[in-house]
C-alpha cells in the first residue's frame, strides 16, 4: 500500500524553525480511490489542522546554569535524578498517582530497554586528537589547556537516557574536562545541549568515579567531544591527569551506575560494533512500578498545553524549592559555592528579575520597604540642585546685564551644578518651598576630596531674607553627604539656598554639587542617592502629575530613548541612570509609534508599566504583525519581558538587562515592568504598514500599542560597510553566528573560508599571528582558505606599549617574520593605553592596519596629533573595553565612525562574548565586568541582551550614513564640505539619513 504523509509543523519564527523546535506529526493515509475517501480525508485533514494549531509548543526563555548539570529551572528539575526523586515524594505526599497524570498509552510497559557500552580506548592513539590509550584509560595532560578528543556512539532509538561516564579521580586533584554531543556530520550547528563538566568535584576517595546526565537523545550516529576546561573556579586541589575509562547509556534512567561484572556481561551478550556494544535487554516486569513513576518528571513549558496538570504541578513543586532556598541568606563577602542550590539563578515572575533566589527576595523586600504604607515620623524633601537654578547654562555663558549674569563661573545640568578649579567667582540661588514648620537639617551631595585636592564654595541659607547659617565647604570633604547646618521653619515658606564662590578659597579641582536634602529628624543621614521612603500620598500624587484616574490600576508608556532603562527605584527621574515614570501627562489607552524604515531594519519600541495596586498585576500580550489592506506579514513584531538582573552586590546595581520570550507578562505591587518590542522590516515591501500590540488582563483596562511604519524602497547595503569587532567569537553554533551577523558584528576573530566568509555575510577577518618558526606553515594554511589580501589582517600580540625596539622586538620579529613569507600580508597592532608616540614610530614601518586604544584617538592629548599624522593614512580603526562596565553599557562608538578622520573603517571593543563561567550569574561572574555585550546562550539558541539590540541598531545608522558618504561621492569624511552634510553623516537619525538617501534632501 502506498503512504501518504500529511506533514503539520510549528515554529514561531524562521530563527526557531533553524534550531528544530517544532512538534511534527505525520498521517499516513491509504491513496484515495473514491469520492467519499477524498471527502474523509478533506475532514482528516481539517481535524488535523486544527489539532495541530493546539499543540504548539510554547518558547519561554530561562536561565541556563553554569553547565548542564547545574540550574534550577522547571526544565533543570526535569533532568536531575535528585529533583526527580523529590518530585515523586512530593506527588506522594498529595494522593496523586502516574495514572492520575498520564495517559494508558504513555504507561504501557515497554517490551524491551537500551544499554550502550562505549570504550574509547579501542579506537587507537591515531585517533585520538593528542590523548592517549593508558590502559584501560584514555588519558590527557594535567593542564588547563590540551586537546579535545572526539568519540563516536550510534544511539538506535530517540528518547531520555541516562549517561554515565567512568573516570579516574583523586580527593585532592582536579582535571576539569567537558563533555559535549553533537550530531555528527552537523557539528557546525554547535551541541545538541549545553555542555557538562566532570573532574569538577573532589571524589570521596581515589578510585574510578561516575558522572552522570539525564539526556535526550536523538536517534543516529553522535559525537561526543571530551576536552580540557581552564581550572578557576573548582576549588583547590593539585592538577590531575584526565583518565576516562568508558561512557555507558541506558534508558534505565531509575538505577544507579552499572558494575564492572555488568558491563562485562554487556560485553558479553552482544556483539561488538567498532567500540561500541548495543544490549536491546527484555523489560524486567518486577521494575515496572519503579518505571512509570519515572515516566513522571517535572515538565518545563513546552509541555504545558500538552499536560496541563503534569506542568501545573510541576510548577507547584518548583515554586515550593525555590521559595525554600530564598530562605538560604548568605553574607556577600563569604559566598556559598556557586554550585550550591542557592546560587543557582532563575526568573522571578513576579518581579521580573534573573537572580538567584536570595539575592531576588533581599531585593524585592529592599523596593517594597521604598514605599511606605503608613505616614513617615518624619518629614524630608530632596531635589536636585541643578534643576531648580533657573537659567543655569552647561556651557555657563550668561549675557552681560541679564539677570543670570551674577552666575559667572557656575556651569551645569541637571544632575550637576559645577563649576572649575582655581578662584572663581560667581553665585546661584535656588528657592525650596517647606510646607510643615520644624527644625530642618541640611544635607548637600557632592564628591570627596582626599590628598591635596579642594573644591571650596559657600552655601547660605536664607528665610524671609533673615540668614539661617553659613557652610563653607572647603578643604578635605571626607563623605559625599556634608551636613551645612540647621533651619527653624514656623510656618510654610521659601527657604533660600545660595552657592558663593566669591572669596571660598582655591580650588585644585572640578567643584560638583548634586542633590540637597532637608529632614526634621536628627536620625536620618543620607546615604548615596537612596532616599528615604515615599509615602502612599506620594506615589498616588505622582501618578495623578502623569494624568491618573483614581480608578487606574496601571500606567503605560511609551519610553522616548528604548535604550535608556527603566528603573525599579520609586523616586528615579530624569537624572537618575533610569526611568521609573513617564514625564509627560498621559490621556487614554492607546499610544502610537511612528517609524520610516527601510526593507531590512529593525527598531525598538520600549514600554513601561506601572502598577499602581498593591497586587501583582498578571497581563496578556497580544501581538498583531504588520499588515498593509488584507496582507500580513508575520514575524514583523515580537514582544519580550525586560528582566532586571544584578551586576553587583548593591541594591541599586541592578538593571534591566535580558529580553526573555514568556507566556505572559507580571508588574509588580506598586513598581514598574518593561515590555521590549522590536520592529522588523525584513523582505517587507515598499509601503505604509501598521501593527498592534494589546495588553490586558483581569479587570485592567486593555491598552493599545500602535505601530505605524512606513518602509521605503531602500536596503541598508553601502559598498564600504563599518567595520564591528566585538573581539571575540559568539556561542558555538550557526544560529549563534547567523545572529551575530545580524546585530551588526562583521569581523570575525579567527579563520575562515572565503565560501563562509559570503555565506554568513562576514567582511574581516582579524588573525593572530603566530611565533617567527611558524610564518610560513601560517600564510600556507591562510592560502588554503581561498582568502584575498583585503579580507583579513594579521594583528601582532595584544596592545604594544614599550617604547624601544629592544622591548618591541617580540612584535616586530612576527611581523617580519610573515612579511617576509608574503609581503602582501597586512599586519596590525593594537597600541594600548599607555603607548606612547615612539611605540607608534616604531611600528609604523611594519603596519598596515591600525587598531589604537581610544585614548590615542579621542583626546588632544599624549602627542595624539603626531599619532594620527601616522595612523590615519592607513585603514584604522579604534578599540574601546566597555567590558568596564558591560552590564550599563551603550553601543560603542560604532555610530561615529562615519565621521571620523582619515581612513576610518570601523571600531573594536573588548568584548561581545566573555563569558568564563556564567553569563546568565551577573551578579558573580568569575570576570565581573567582562561577560557579555551580546546573547547569552539559551536553551532555544541566542537570548538577546538590550545592549545587543542597540548594538545593531548603531550599526544599522552608521551604515546608513556610510550610504549617505558614497552618494555624496566621497572615500572619507574629511572630503565633505558642507557644514549641513557634515552634520547629516556624524549625527543624523534613521529618519534623516533615510529620507536623503531616498530624496536627496
Amino acid at each position: 500500500m502506498e503512504k501518504k504523509g500529511i506533514t503539520c509543523s510549528y515554529s514561531t519564527t524562521k530563527k526557531e524553525q533553524e534550531i528544530g523546535l517544532k512538534n511534527r506529526v505525520t498521517v499516513f493515509m491509504a491513496k484515495p480511490s473514491t469520492t467519499g475517501e477524498r471527502f474523509m480525508k478533506k475532514i482528516l485533514l481539517v481535524a488535523f489542522l486544527i489539532f495541530c494549531s493546539l499543540g504548539k509548543a510554547e518558547i519561554v526563555d530561562e536561565p541556563l546554569g553554569a553547565r548542564y548539570s547545574l540550574g534550577m529551572t522547571l526544565w533543570h528539575m526535569g533532568h536531575n535524578a535528585e529533583m526527580i526523586t523529590k518530585f515523586h515524594e512530593f506527588l506522594k505526599k498529595q494522593n496523586v498517582s502516574p495514572e492520575k497524570l498520564l495517559t494508558k498509552a504513555q504507561l504501557n510497559m515497554p517490551q524491551s530497554t537500551i544499554k550502550i557500552l562505549v570504550e574509547p580506548e579501542l579506537l587507537g592513539n591515531e585517533n585520538l586528537n593528542g590523548w592517549k590509550v593508558n590502559g584501560n584509560y584514555i588519558i590527557s595532560s594535567a593542564t588547563d589547556a590540551g586537546p579535545t578528543v572526539s568519540i563516536p556512539v550510534h544511539i538506535p532509538e530517540a528518547g531520555l537516557y541516562r549517561f554515565w561516564l567512568l573516570y579516574y579521580g583523586r580527593p585532592n586533584h582536579r582535571g576539569v574536562t567537558f563533555i559535549k554531543f553533537y550530531k555528527k556530520g552537523l557539528e557546525q550547528e554547535g551541541p545538541l545541549f549545553q555542555y557538562d563538566e566532570f573532574y569538577d568535584q573532589p571524589p570521596e576517595q581515589e578510585g574510578p568515579v561516575w558522572k552522570d546526565m539525564l539526556v535526550e537523545l536523538p536517534a543516529g550516529d553522535l559525537i561526543i567531544k571530551l576536552g580540557h576546561v581552564t581550572r578557576w573556579w573548582h576549588g583547590k586541589g593539585g592538577y590531575d591527569i584526565r583518565r576516562v575509562d568508558c561512557l555507558y547509556f541506558t534508558q534505565e534512567i531509575w538505577k544507579q551506575p552499572p558494575s564492572i561484572e555488568e558491563l562485562k556481561t554487556i560485553k558479553e551478550s552482544t556483539k561488538q560494533e567498532g567500540i561500541q556494544w548495543t544490549l536491546n535487554v527484555p523489560f524486567d516486569k518486577s521494575q515496572y512500578q519503579q518505571w512509570q513513576w519515572w515516566q513522571v518528571r517535572p515538565v518545563s513549558w513546552e509541555e504545558k498545553e500538552k499536560n496541563p496538570a503534569l506542568f501545573d504541578l510541576s510548577k507547584k513543586f518548583w515554586q515550593g524549592v525555590i521559595e525554600e532556598l530564598s530562605k538560604k541568606d548568605y553574607d556577600e563577602k563569604n559566598l556559598p559555592d556557586y554550585r550550591e542550590p542557592e546560587r543557582q539563578v532563575v526568573f522571578n515572575e513576579t518581579w521580573n528579575m534573573v537572580a538567584n533566589p536570595v539575592r531576588a527576595k533581599r531585593q524585592i523586600e529592599t523596593l517594597t520597604k521604598d514605599i511606605s504604607r503608613k505616614p513617615l515620623p518624619y518629614n524630608y524633601i530632596w531635589l536636585d540642585v541643578a534643576s531648580n537654578i533657573e537659567g543655569l547654562r552647561e556651557d555657563g555663558k550668561y549675557e552681560k546685564g541679564s539677570k543670570y549674569e551674577k552666575y559667572g563661573n557656575w556651569y551645569g545640568r541637571p544632575g550637576c551644578l559645577m563649576s572649575g578649579w582655581g578662584n572663581p567667582r560667581g553665585t546661584v540661588s535656588l528657592d525650596v518651598f517647606v510646607s510643615k514648620p520644624g527644625t530642618y537639617h541640611c544635607w548637600i551631595l557632592s564628591d570627596r576630596t582626599n590628598l591635596s585636592y579642594t573644591a571650596p564654595y559657600f552655601c547660605k541659607a536664607y528665610i524671609d531674607d533673615k540668614e539661617q547659617f553659613t557652610y563653607h565647604h572647603k578643604d578635605k570633604i571626607p563623605s559625599l553627604w556634608m551636613k551645612m547646618g540647621e533651619i527653624n521653619v514656623s510656618k510654610p515658606t521659601n527657604v533660600r539656598f545660595d552657592f558663593i564662590l566669591d572669596g571660598s578659597g582655591f580650588g585644585t579641582t572640578y567643584r560638583r554639587i548634586y542633590n540637597l536634602f532637608l529632614v526634621d529628624s536628627p536620625e536620618i543621614v543620607p546615604e548615596g542617592t537612596v532616599r528615604p521612603p515615599w509615602t502612599m500620598e506620594m506615589y498616588k500624587e505622582r501618578a495623578k502629575q502623569v494624568g491618573s484616574k483614581p480608578s487606574d490600576k496601571l500606567i503605560v508608556w511609551l519610553q522616548e530613548n528604548p535604550y535608556r532603562r527603566l528603573s525599579q527605584e520609586v523616586w528615579a527621574e530624569k537624572i537618575s541612570s533610569g526611568d521609573s515614570w513617564p514625564y509627560e501627562k498621559l490621556q487614554g489607552s492607546t499610544r502610537i509609534k511612528d517609524f520610516l524604515m527601510t526593507q531590512d531594519m529593525y527598531k525598538a519600541v520600549s514600554v513601561g508599566i506601572r502598577n499602581l495596586t498593591e497586587e501583582p498585576v498578571k497581563l496578556n500580550v497580544k501581538v498583531e504583525p504588520l499588515k498593509s489592506g488584507n496582507k500580513n506579514f508575520p514575524d514583523t513584531i515580537q514582544w519580550r519581558v525586560q528582566a532586571f538582573i544584578p551586576y553587583g552586590a548593591g541594591r541599586q546595581q541592578w538593571t534591566p538587562f535580558f529580553l526573555l520570550r514568556r507566556p505572559d507578562i507580571t508588574v509588580p505591587p506598586l513598581n514598574v515592568a518593561g515590555i521590549w518590542i522590536t520592529v522588523n522590516t525584513k523582505n517587507v515591501p515598499p509601503g505604509k504598514y501598521s501593527g498592534k500590540v494589546t495588553i490586558s488582563g483581569k479587570n485592567v483596562e486593555p491598552y493599545e500599542i500602535v505601530l505605524n511604519v512606513n518602509v521605503e524602497n531602500l536596503k541598508i547595503q553601502p559598498k564600504n560597510p563599518v567595520l564591528v569587532d566585538g573581539w571575540t567569537q559568539p556561542h558555538e553554533g550557526e544560529i549563534y553566528i547567523r545572529d551575530f551577523v545580524e546585530h551588526g558584528m562583521n569581523v570575525w576573530p579567527g579563520l575562515m573560508t572565503k565560501k563562509d566568509m559570503e555565506k554568513y555575510g562576514i567582511k574581516l577577518l582579524r588573525l593572530s599571528a603566530p611565533a617567527p618558526d611558524k610564518a610560513k606553515e601560517f600564510v600556507e594554511e591562510v592560502k588554503q582558505h581561498g582568502l584575498d589580501y583585503n579580507d583579513y589582517f594579521v594583528g601582532v600580540l595584544d596592545e604594544p606599549c614599550a617604547t624601544t625596539e629592544t622591548e618591541l622586538k617580540p612584535f616586530i620579529d612576527r611581523a617580519k617574520a610573515i612579511k617576509e613569507v608574503d609581503p602582501n600580508v597586512r599586519i596590525s597592532f593594537n597600541p594600548g593605553e599607555a603607548a606612547k608616540l615612539a611605540t607608534f614610530q616604531i611600528l609604523d614601518p611594519y603596519c598596515d592596519f591600525w587598531v589604537p586604544y581610544s585614548l590615542h584617538v579621542f583626546s588632544p592629548y599624549y602627542d595624539n596629533p603626531k599619532k594620527k599624522e601616522m595612523y590615519l593614512k592607513k585603514p584604522w580603526m579604534w578599540y574601546t573595553t566597555p567590558c568596564l562596565w558591560d552590564k550599563t553599557a551603550r553601543e560603542p562608538g560604532i555610530r561615529i565612525v562615519p565621521s571620523q578622520p582619515g581612513k576610518c573603517v570601523g571600531v573594536a571593543f573588548f568584548a561581545l562574548n566573555y563569558p568564563w563561567r556564567d553569563q546568565w550569574d551577573t551578579a558573580y561572574e568569575h570576570i565581573p565586568d567582562a561577560s557579555t555585550m551580546g546573547a547569552v546562550m539559551g536553551r532555544f539558541g541566542p537570548v538577546p541582551t538590550i545592549i545587543w539590540e542597540e548594538i545593531r541598531e548603531a550599526a544599522q545608522t552608521a551604515n546608513l550614513a556610510m550610504m549617505v558618504r558614497e552618494k555624496l561621492g566621497v572615500k572619507t569624511f574629511d572630503e565633505i564640505s558642507s557644514p549641513e552634510m557634515q552634520k547629516l553623516v556624524k549625527e543624523g537619525k534613521d529618519e534623516e539619513l533615510i529620507k536623503f538617501l531616498v530624496s536627496g534632501q
